[in-house]
């Protein structure tokens, strides 16, 4: 069996001849600090270093390692959203960093020198100030059908297709519930879903129809004759924490935010044949229900360290309804901080637990963070690989 059928089979809740991994994605990477050293313990050259993700600092794995861990996915990134390793930030009053297209601009201390800074957070909030539903709809959104950052994306998927067999997922096609924390700020966006949601629906509108259109772009670059050259978009929306979530799902999620997100995941699968893997850290329990019935495919990153997510009972309880992505080891202790012992320990439980009757595409949970030693990375990945089969 190829990788992309065993990528699609793992979604469609079949079992193929062995889980696929992953390692690459915006929510399964792994930081440039980490990779550099992963490469010299492995001797392996990568003569392009370059950020899949520059806020997150993050590295595009090169194909022989790739290989190496016998990874099934490629990931597909506009061109231009691929900076080189020098890339230097902009510098914005007290900030360095970069603006993203929605007017956030992503930052870090302006006095720290850039070998320190491990990561970007979002820092000017451009929504923060205002008050009133007509403020947010004449704010400048951008503008999702510019096929400008596409250059170059069409010949890429043209070329991972026709001359691999690997699955192709896409990066974040979608953010609009977590996108509204950014632009107003974490506490501010909280704090308007208690008492002014009005903003909330509109910022979250605007973002379905940018990112609608945006989609649609992206995924017309791909699509030859009438078959489309994606596998899986990934769509993010962070709703939890480690110990639940952040708002009532009941009261706050269901109602207000529940049928943007389920309209736009419509939308998404009405563009083409896909599956949506659906980003969103911590303990989402109480979510994943509500995920299944939007159309979410796949979950990710199974945050196994937060309340209520141990591997066996998360598939027992919800093994028929998505597919889990990740869940392989404790980004937060076991994996940077355990021996290769614990780690080799961990991971086979873990995929005791997620891989029975297919449904589980494994991964590292979150990004592989820049203290990891490569020999846990190793070990995490070389376990995955030995109880991988069916």
């Amino acid at each position: 069996m190829d990788s992309r059928g065993r990528v699609l089979m793992a979604l469609n809740h079949k079992i193929p001849d062995m889980v696929p991994l992953d390692l690459g994605g915006n929510q399964s990477g792994i930081h440039v600090v980490a990779y550099k050293h992963l490469l010299d313990y492995l001797d392996i050259v990568d003569e392009n270093i370059c950020y899949s993700d520059f806020i997150q600092q993050t590295a595009k794995p090169c194909e022989e390692l790739l290989e190496r861990f016998h990874i099934d996915i490629r990931w597909l990134r506009p061109p231009s959203t691929i900076l080189p390793e020098n890339y230097i930030p902009e510098v914005e009053g007290k900030y360095q960093g970069i603006w993203d297209q929605f007017g956030v601009f992503w930052g870090n201390s302006v006095d720290k020198n850039l070998g320190d800074i491990l990561y970007y957070d979002p820092v000017i909030h451009p929504l923060k100030d205002m008050t009133t539903v007509q403020e947010i709809r004449g704010y400048d959104w951008p503008d999702g059908t510019d096929r400008t950052p596409f250059k170059g994306l069409r010949e890429q998927a043209k070329k991972l297709r026709e001359t691999t067999n690997y699955a192709t997922a896409t990066p974040p096609l979608g953010c609009i519930y977590e996108y509204t924390t950014f632009l107003f700020g974490f506490s501010k966006a909280l704090k308007h879903l208690q008492k002014n949601p009005e903003l909330i629906i509109a910022a979250m509108e605007e973002l379905e129809r940018y990112w609608s259109e945006y989609a649609a772009a992206f995924l017309r670059e791909a699509t030859f004759g009438e078959t489309c050259y994606v596998d899986i978009v990934a769509n993010n929306g962070d709703l939890a924490e480690q110990a639940g979530p952040i708002m009532n799902p009941k009261k706050i999620y269901e109602p207000i935010i529940k049928p943007i997100e389920q309209r736009f995941s419509e939308r998404l699968h009405s563009l083409a044949d896909l599956k949506i893997n659906y980003h969103c850290c911590g303990s989402v329990t109480e979510f994943i229900p509500h995920f299944s019935e939007i159309g979410y495919d796949a979950v990710n990153p199974v945050q196994i360290g937060a309340f209520d997510m141990e591997p066996c009972s998360l598939k027992n309880r919800f093994g028929e309804m998505v597919t889990f992505w990740g869940g392989l080891c404790n980004t937060q202790n076991t994996l940077p901080f355990g021996t290769p012992e614990q780690i080799r320990e961990e991971v086979q439980y873990n995929m005791d637990c997620l891989k029975p009757g297919g449904g589980y595409i494994a991964s590292n949970i979150h990004n592989i963070t820049a203290e990891v030693p490569p020999e846990n990375i190793i070990a995490m990945f070389e376990t995955a690989k030995r109880f991988r089969k069916y």
